[in-house]
């Protein structure tokens, strides 16, 4: 009698369907990812610790404001309760304070977006494992990103542009914004184009494009699910962990300081893997749809077959 052949297994999934199995996986190596993120997140904290006072803060963003568009609470009328009278208007930056803050802080954010994006490349290498093997390995997750670590600040970079640009189409004209915001879906599956088909920068990102191309709103709609939940997880971390704190610590205390530095890493040690696992789903579910692509060519893309226990 004929072995009855066994269905392969491929990653075809809808958006609620990735989202599930984003914590499924996440559930099933929780310490490995934590850790995975952990070996970016600590520098990243120690970058923001030497920056110090260089970084903007509440009142600078305020006065930043201020400056730009002046003071909103002109355009109540005067019977309102909340005029421009009954508060001090926070002063506008100058010129050369603007400068000041804007160059750290530019600086901070180009650092964290190529850490992130080097760090989601190992997460992704991290994904692919854990279907191919069950298991996964930390060092051979950080030295698959490694053998494509250019591409990777590159993508970073060009991600940095991205939402700069994002911002700023939405803030001047909601259509420019509308335009990149496109373009940045197009373009979500690019590190992993790099890490998996060790693909360079340009050729990611045409690869990116080629894969979301007919399925643009069915990766948007994966991303806004995906987003919702970070943002809620995010809210909630902050409310656990610096909340109380706020109630007891006085504005400036050091307590307060270190305790929100501590929850910088603590919540990017648990959203980074979810971005990156997200990542990894759409890119298969994309890869499988159009090309027919199973564990079995994942495992010989990345070199990790036959099976091996980790």
């Amino acid at each position: 009698m004929e072995e009855q052949e066994q269905p392969r297994q491929t990653f075809r999934r809808s958006p609620f369907e990735i989202l599930g199995e984003c914590f499924s996986i996440y559930g099933k190596h929780f310490r490995k990812f934590i850790l995975i993120a952990l070996i970016v997140q600590v520098p990243l904290a120690g970058i923001a610790l030497v920056l110090g006072d260089s970084l903007p803060t509440e009142d600078d963003l305020q006065r930043l404001q201020v400056s730009i568009i002046g003071d909103s609470r002109a355009a109540l009328p005067e019977s309102a309760e909340y005029s421009t009278e009954s508060s001090e208007l926070p002063q506008p930056l100058t010129t050369n304070e603007i400068v000041g803050l804007a160059i750290p802080a530019a600086g901070y954010f180009v650092a964290t977006l190529i850490l992130q994006t080097f760090v989601v490349g190992a997460i992704i290498v991290a994904v692919g494992m854990q279907y191919a093997t069950g298991g996964i390995d930390v060092v051979r997750c950080y030295s698959r990103a490694w053998w494509r670590v250019l591409t990777l600040v590159i993508l970073g970079l060009v991600l940095f542009g991205l939402t700069i640009l994002m911002i700023a189409g939405f803030a001047l004209l909601i259509v420019p914004g509308i335009v990149i915001l496109v373009l940045t879906i197009y373009w979500s599956v690019d590190v992993p184009s790099a890490v998996i088909e060790g693909r360079k920068p340009i050729a990611a990102l045409k690869r990116s494009f080629g894969l979301v191309r007919d399925n643009w709103w069915r990766t948007f709609a994966t991303w806004v699910l995906v987003i919702l939940v970070v943002i809620g997880l995010s809210i909630l971390l902050t409310l656990l962990l610096t909340a109380p704190l706020s109630l007891a610590a006085p504005a400036g205390d050091t307590l307060l300081s270190t305790a929100r530095t501590l929850l910088n890493i603590i919540t990017g040690a648990i959203i980074t893997p979810i971005m990156g696992i997200t990542a990894a789903l759409i890119y298969l579910d994309l890869r499988s749809e159009k090309e027919d692509y199973d564990i079995a060519a994942l495992s010989e893309q990345m070199g990790i077959a036959p099976l091996d226990e980790s």
